[in-house]
């Protein structure tokens, strides 16, 4: 089993070698689910994690979110949530929205990735 954070690592280097088309959060999550299974990366999308949380992609029990055109203070209070959930060791945040360098969240390893790097 691949230590939370290492996975976590490995799922945002992938995902930010990726064009990802971030028109709408559909379509970002369609190409980063895509680009992780190529990469051979098992992963379930929209898990369930309680009766009112889903997280978009998890793998192991390394979250990943995937946010267009939201709040930063939105993205946080969402990521703060699952942080807080014993499913969730360590969380990716994808995100087309300017985010400060935070590497953990709740005492949880963060690793963000800025879907405006794949264009460049």
């Amino acid at each position: 089993m691949t230590e939370p954070a290492i996975l976590a690592r490995c799922i945002a280097t992938t995902i930010s070698r990726t064009r990802v088309n971030v028109t709408t959060e559909g379509a970002a999550h369609r190409a980063i689910s895509a680009a992780l299974t190529a990469a051979g990366i098992e992963h379930v999308n929209e898990a369930r994690l309680t009766a009112s949380e889903r997280i978009d992609i998890l793998s192991g029990s390394v979250g990943v979110e995937v946010k267009v055109g939201h709040s930063r203070r939105d993205i946080w209070r969402q990521l703060e949530r699952y942080s807080s959930l014993p499913e969730i060791a360590a969380l990716v945040l994808v995100t087309g929205t300017a985010f400060p360098d935070i590497k953990e969240v709740g005492g949880k390893p963060l690793t963000i990735v800025d879907l405006s790097r794949g264009w460049l």
